[in-house]
């Protein structure tokens, strides 16, 4: 986390968001510093705006919360998903992470066959 961010409307609003994730799961900053292998003065100085957050640290909050990463961004910030590629992010999300792989694999083979199919 590096020292002294610029405080803008968008960092103020991933602030709040992970103020208000940690709350709603009944957490302390000393519960979200032992997620982060910090200590509770970096979660208060990183909620504070004291600290920046990295993109890591980010995804690692996300991830112990169970959010989308798009849960902290303010929604004008975030490309929406189509009600049909939020089906599929959540069913693909059911799967074991090896079975998510073969079927990446699977569709980007799809992809390419369907543009060979195309070209003339």
């Amino acid at each position: 986390m590096k020292k002294i961010q610029e405080d803008n409307a968008i960092n103020r609003y991933i602030r709040q968001r992970i103020l208000e994730a940690r709350k709603t799961a009944n957490e302390n900053q000393s519960d979200l510093a032992k997620i982060l292998k910090t200590t509770h003065v970096s979660i208060s100085d990183m909620e504070r705006g004291r600290t920046s957050i990295n993109a890591a640290i980010l995804v690692q909050i996300a991830h112990h919360y169970k959010k989308s990463i798009t849960y902290f961004y303010p929604p004008e910030t975030v490309i929406a998903l189509s009600a049909l590629e939020e089906e599929l992010v959540q069913l693909f999300k059911e799967l074991p992470i090896p079975q998510q792989y073969a079927h990446i694999d699977y569709i980007k083979q799809q992809i390419k066959t369907s543009k060979k199919a195309k070209k003339p």
